[in-house]
């Protein structure tokens, strides 16, 4: 989960971290990505619009899956 997408999620680092109950600050240090604790707060909290990159990774191994058993 990129930060980014964070941020344009609640429109802004301010929006994000009241969103979150964090700082401004607390955002900037993540980087680029989220760290995964953070990543499955923001799942849940986004109600999903928002996905882990576990969640993502499990529903891409679902998927391969899918297809090869169909394949």
């Amino acid at each position: 989960m990129k930060t980014s997408d964070v941020i344009l999620y609640y429109g802004t680092k301010a929006g994000a971290a009241k969103a979150l109950n964090c700082t401004r600050s607390a955002i900037g240090q993540w980087g680029d990505f989220v760290p995964i604790t953070r990543q499955f707060e923001i799942e849940v909290k986004t109600g999903g619009k928002l996905l882990s990159d576990y969640t993502l990774k499990k529903c891409l191994h679902l998927n391969d899956k899918d297809k090869q058993e169909k394949g």
